[in-house]
């Protein structure tokens, strides 16, 4: 028996979502971008998506985007917050995923953030006395 612990990454599709992904490839495969009747008719499709997400979430369609992965999204989250919201030191740890952790390097890199690491022990546990080494900032 075959037990699956990675759900937080990807996780098995209810068979309802997945014919309505199956339709979607068959039937509406025009690029939402493009000014022709297959792409008009994506396009649709997405921006009632967007709406529909929206709804559930309490937010407006503007606030919704679709990403094509965890990668992306991560990468597009934090560069926006930090230009939105004008972040200048970040704080992390060496064990935070790569989609995290190389955004926050090349920001630091491009002169955008200071990036801190907080210390974890040989077990993986961040302990109190690691955020007493990170630097305070005040603004």
């Amino acid at each position: 028996m075959q037990i699956y612990l990675d759900n937080a990454a990807t996780t098995p599709l209810d068979p309802e979502v997945i014919d309505v992904m199956v339709e979607a490839m068959k039937e509406h495969f025009g690029n939402p971008s493009s000014i022709h009747s297959h792409g008009r008719q994506v396009k649709t499709l997405v921006e009632k998506a967007r709406k529909t997400v929206a709804h559930l979430l309490h937010a407006t369609p503007a606030e919704i985007f679709f990403t094509s992965g965890g990668t992306e999204a991560d990468n597009m989250a934090i560069v926006r917050s930090i230009e939105a919201y004008g972040i200048q030191h970040a704080i992390t740890s060496p064990l935070e995923h790569h989609a995290v952790l190389h955004t926050f390097e090349q920001l630091e890199k491009d002169g955008k953030i200071q990036l801190h690491y907080i210390n974890i022990d040989e077990k993986g546990n961040v302990g109190p006395s690691s955020f007493g080494r990170a630097p305070v900032f005040t603004s």
